[in-house]
């Protein structure tokens, strides 16, 4: 593929171009493809590097090959749940891309692309998820508070009979992630792990929280479960961090967490994350009951007392 601007300072601050992006996102593409193919994608793109702003791009721009498919959801909610995927010359729809080939994330990153970021659905199946994913926001500082709130929701997913593997998300902070099969409404799987997340701030209140404003959070972890409601996204593992030290997300072994800080990948260890195993490729293999997780924590929750207030990102 011919780069456009293949010497274009991307990373400034370690002096990586747009040959590099492109050249690391060629070599990861069949490492990365299973945990992006299928899924309508949301793009952080940087035209000009990280030198200037960047923006979130959702809809196909009409250049782009036909070979990335097109998937349309209508923007209002409702709308969505009666057809998704159904866009139509009158209504109001975000139609995203969606990956086939290896050789579409190249193509991404000469479009400007540094950050893929993937719903927990298939586009096939928008309305009901195959993952889970717990979202650990830590307070500013060392990471072992994010370490020990992982292992807290590993544990208490584990009790529910779901198996989890965590994502140095190269960022701040972990996610914990579990495969299921695609059989619960993505309603119903955001209104249970609100709950479970409940449970868990309320269990262990000293060091974990669920209040959405960082002021009210302390030195707590904040126990972020909205990354599971319907169309919401999470960074795509082996994607590239829009963040000057080009860091990227990585799934990891349970045994590697207390030696591995959230943002311990870069750009740089491309040789080192095509010769590691992906355990969450092999978890995904095996996906487990959502039902079991569904009814358990339905059940706790009830039996907790906690009463849930209907949440509004803007007071909550």
């Amino acid at each position: 593929m011919e780069i456009s601007n293949p010497d274009r300072l991307v990373f400034p601050e370690i002096g990586r171009t747009k040959r590099d992006v492109v050249a690391y996102y060629e070599r990861i593409a069949r490492r990365a493809l299973p945990h992006v193919a299928g899924r309508p994608l949301s793009i952080r793109r940087y035209p000009k590097g990280l030198a200037a702003p960047g923006f979130f791009q959702k809809n196909v721009p009409p250049h782009y090959p036909e070979s990335i498919a097109r998937f349309a959801v209508p923007r209002s909610r409702a709308a969505s749940k009666k057809h998704p995927g159904k866009g139509g010359k009158d209504q109001d729809v975000t139609v995203y891309p969606v990956l086939r080939d290896p050789e579409h994330l190249a193509y991404l990153a000469n479009q400007g692309a540094i950050e893929i970021h993937v719903p927990t659905s298939h586009a096939a199946d928008l309305l009901h998820p195959d993952r889970i994913v717990v979202d650990l926001d830590p307070p500013p500082g060392s990471f072992v508070r994010a370490r020990r709130a992982a292992y807290v929701v590993r544990d208490a997913l584990a009790e529910r009979g779901l198996a989890s593997v965590p994502v140095a998300t190269g960022s701040k902070g972990y996610h914990v992630v579990a495969a299921i099969r695609p059989s619960v409404s993505s309603e119903t799987i955001a209104a249970t792990l609100q709950k479970f997340a409940a449970l868990l701030a309320a269990r262990h209140a000293e060091e974990l929280t669920i209040a959405f404003r960082v002021a009210m959070r302390g030195e707590r972890v904040f126990v972020d479960w909205l990354r599971n409601t319907p169309i919401a996204t999470v960074i795509a593992p082996y994607s590239l961090r829009a963040r000057p030290r080009a860091t990227v997300a990585t799934p990891l072994a349970w045994a590697e967490i207390e030696t591995t800080d959230p943002d311990a990948f870069t750009i740089g260890d491309l040789d080192r994350l095509l010769d590691r195993p992906d355990p969450l490729a092999g978890l995904a293999a095996a996906p487990s009951e959502a039902e079991r997780f569904v009814a358990g924590v339905d059940a706790a929750f009830d039996a907790s007392g906690l009463v849930l207030e209907t949440f509004d990102r803007f007071r909550s």
